[in-house]
């Protein structure tokens, strides 16, 4: 075998073994939640208002990655129409601000849309009434809020149950037998699918194949020769 054959050849399974070897994009993984400033404890079908929102990655910790996607704070009625509302940055880590009108009298689920992590259940909303939020996962200790909001606003702390899974959250409840009149859509935005790992190293990964292939043929053509 030639020198610059082999050198071709090293160079080949180098490349092969640094992207096996190579971690997979953080998106790959990953959860989190969302919980809201308080909010009245009569919310009024036609009346705007302002909801701060805290999305919390692993339950306790301000995101910690770029491109993260569109939130919204999301009303789902009971024959499955949405209402989305979208919510921009505050100054504070984590923090998002929306404006909120609920459309008509009923009853809703609350659903934090949280970028490209899974959108998140917060709670059911009676209107006219008040929101009834489901405990969290995991607790927000004193810790935590002193180590990533040491001053200003801080997200609330809210009950706790460590059973929840928010990996399988509950479908879409079934249509009512008396749904709610039409409404027209409030802030809806397109949804901002995640981008998905991996298709660019499945093309280096084929070209590197392709030049093994070549490379062994031209060995091969060589030895004939001789």
């Amino acid at each position: 075998m030639s020198i610059s054959i082999r050198r071709v050849l090293a160079v080949t399974a180098a490349a092969v073994v640094a992207l096996v070897l190579i971690p997979a994009p953080a998106k790959a993984g990953g959860w989190a939640l969302t919980v809201l400033d308080p909010l009245p404890n009569r919310i009024e079908a036609g009346q705007t208002y302002t909801v701060g929102m805290w999305l919390l990655q692993h339950g306790f910790h301000p995101y910690e990655g770029d491109d993260l996607g569109a939130v919204e704070l999301r009303l789902v009625r009971a024959d499955g129409r949405t209402s989305g509302f979208k919510a921009a940055p505050l100054k504070e880590k984590a923090h998002f601000v929306t404006t909120l009108v609920v459309p008509a009298a009923g009853t809703y689920t609350v659903v934090a849309k949280q970028g490209w992590f899974a959108d998140y259940e917060i709670g059911t909303l009676t209107v006219p009434g008040k929101l009834d939020v489901l405990p969290v996962p995991v607790e927000l200790t004193k810790e935590h809020l002193a180590k990533y909001w040491p001053e200003g606003a801080h997200p609330p702390v809210l009950p706790v149950d460590p059973n929840r899974d928010v990996f399988n959250a509950p479908a879409a409840p079934p249509p009512s037998p008396s749904p709610l009149p039409p409404v027209e859509e409030v802030a809806a935005t397109t949804p901002v699918e995640p981008a998905t790992p991996g298709t660019s190293r499945i093309t280096i990964l084929a070209a590197i194949a392709a030049l093994m292939v070549a490379g062994a043929v031209l060995l091969g053509r060589r030895r004939r020769a001789t």
